[in-house]
């Protein structure tokens, strides 16, 4: 069996190391001349990235650790402690760590696919490949579901993050920003580095103006960017797949996606195995589906929600910031919703949120939840 992946970003690589683990191999297409380069991520990752995975990642990339979080609105602010809740990493050298010994052809550009009797002949700019599967790992403009024409309701959002060098405020708590529809952030790099960075709309302008709202100074040493795809497809169409950025495996509210990504990749790898690839769309879903459903009904809240709403959904928030320290889960954001929902304290406000925004199928599909 001949297993072709195409991009050797975290995902792929991560799938191409299962498929090994198992005794199974692949070839990657990856079309940059390194793994690592260019990084297009906030490099931000929830411990279970390196304790809750089939194979252990190595931890060199680590920069910093993180113990919890201030989060503000306005010129309010309440914290959550969680020592070790996640960590700062240096993706090239995260990138560059799963790659190792694996079977990478690098400059190779996937080009297209044609359908053969018993499997695919895979065009690229270097010269054509045979494969019985074809894995779709190559990022938010992913040329494989283009080509496979899978039906995909995505939105597309700009993630822009700089470096600066100036003295944390926070210690080893990050700084999360509501302001209407921006989400902003400041992550300690460590070494008198900060990491500042904002997910805004696909049109916003990225230049920078949110580091002086969050009266931010010092030296800028880097700025890094890209898009970020929001959604929930299908992902698979006869032995063709995605995963990762490319199958929108992501969590709508903050845009991360490499926790998802790799836990996707290990069922992706699971299937395969076990020779039940048709399974992976329905399996990823059971155990991701209801979390990126809840995240992107909450970001069409906060989408459409003004200052005022906000400000109740911020004091809510403060008012149980010992609830959510408790029970808050940096790669689960519903956690802290159903923890709300189901106390009667706080029911009856979370419920009314639900009705201003008139969202009626998202309330239809979270009581179906509970």
């Amino acid at each position: 069996m001949k297993i072709t992946i195409i991009g050797a970003g975290p995902v792929g690589c991560y799938t191409a190391s299962l498929l090994k683990h198992y005794g199974i191999d692949s070839l990657i297409i990856e079309e940059h001349k390194e793994v690592g380069r260019p990084v297009q991520c906030a490099g931000i990752v929830g411990r279970e990235v390196f304790e809750d995975l089939v194979l252990p990642l190595s931890k060199r990339s680590i920069v910093n650790q993180i113990d919890g979080a201030i989060v503000c609105f306005g010129d309010d602010n309440f914290s959550i402690k969680k020592e070790g809740v996640a960590y700062v990493i240096d993706r090239e050298v995260f990138d560059r760590e799963l790659s190792k010994g694996l079977n990478i052809e690098y400059n190779t550009k996937f080009l297209g696919f044609e359908r053969g009797n018993s499997g695919y002949l895979i065009r690229t700019d270097r010269g054509n490949f045979y494969s019985d599967i074809i894995i779709g790992a190559d990022g938010v403009n992913s040329l494989v579901r283009r080509a496979v024409k899978l039906p995909a309701d995505i939105r597309y959002y700009k993630g822009v993050q700089f470096r600066i060098r100036t003295k944390p405020k926070r210690g080893n708590l990050a700084e999360v920003h509501f302001k209407s529809s921006l989400f902003s952030w400041v992550v300690p790099e460590g070494n008198g580095i900060i990491r500042v960075g904002a997910l805004l709309g696909k049109r916003d302008r990225d230049s920078g103006n949110f580091i002086e709202d969050l009266g931010i100074r010092g030296e800028i040493l880097d700025k890094i960017g890209g898009l970020i795809p929001v959604g929930y497809f299908d992902i698979a169409k006869e032995n063709i797949t995605l995963v990762g950025d490319a199958a929108c495996q992501v969590k709508p509210l903050t845009g991360g996606g490499i926790y998802y990504g790799l836990k996707s990749a290990q069922i992706l790898a699971r299937c395969i195995k076990d020779g039940r690839l048709a399974s992976y769309d329905r399996d990823w879903k059971k155990l991701f589906g209801r979390e990126i459903r809840f995240g992107l009904m909450a970001r069409r809240i906060l989408e459409q929600a003004g200052d005022k709403t906000l400000g109740v959904l911020f004091n809510l928030a403060k008012e149980n910031s010992n609830l959510i320290s408790e029970i808050g889960d940096f790669e689960n954001h519903s956690s802290v919703f159903w923890g709300l929902i189901k106390d009667p304290k706080t029911y009856k406000i979370v419920a009314s949120l639900l009705k201003i925004t008139n969202l009626n199928d998202w309330k239809r599909r979270l009581t179906m939840s509970l």
